[in-house]
């Protein structure tokens, strides 16, 4: 016998070898994808490791803990406050020492009576301070010495008979 050719056979055949070759063909191809992607958030992660690697190792410890870096140790200043407690204003005057002789700049700032006032961020080192009273118009000294102030240091002094 001679087979018989007919085309809805041939055809029926052709989709039942098509249908598997396309249900592979996709398959592989989702896990292509998939394989890519991983080997993209790899790739990300590795960056990331690669910066935390590199980062200064100045900022962080021995122990992995990071240091503080206060303004005041970075610019080596310090706080002064001065508390009036006598009945009188105060006239205040602060000198800052370089070597034996004592800077052009005075800093002065005048105190009422129960009052407080603070210069703020003034560079370490050795300060002269001048307390002044006034008394019919004319300037008594009342106080007279010299102040050492280390960085980040909050200095309080109060003022009293």
């Amino acid at each position: 016998m001679h087979p018989v050719n007919t085309p809805g056979i041939k055809l029926t055949v052709m989709k039942k070898l098509l249908l598997p070759a396309v249900v592979l063909i996709s398959i592989s191809t989702s896990a292509q994808n998939i394989t890519a992607s991983n080997i993209i958030e790899g790739g990300k992660t590795l960056v990331e490791l690669v910066r935390v690697f590199k980062s200064p190792k100045d900022a962080t410890t021995q122990h992995g803990i990071a240091d503080k870096k206060d303004s005041c140790s970075i610019k080596n200043t310090a706080d002064l406050c001065i508390k009036n407690s006598t009945g009188k204003p105060l006239l205040i005057s602060v000198y800052k020492r370089n070597g034996n002789v004592y800077e052009a700049g005075v800093l002065s700032m005048k105190i009422l009576p129960k009052n407080q006032e603070c210069l703020y961020e003034l560079k370490s080192g050795i300060y002269k301070m001048k307390l002044e009273t006034e008394e019919g118009g004319v300037k008594i000294i009342f106080g007279e010495g010299e102040l050492k102030l280390n960085a980040c240091e909050n200095v309080e002094r109060e003022i009293k008979f």
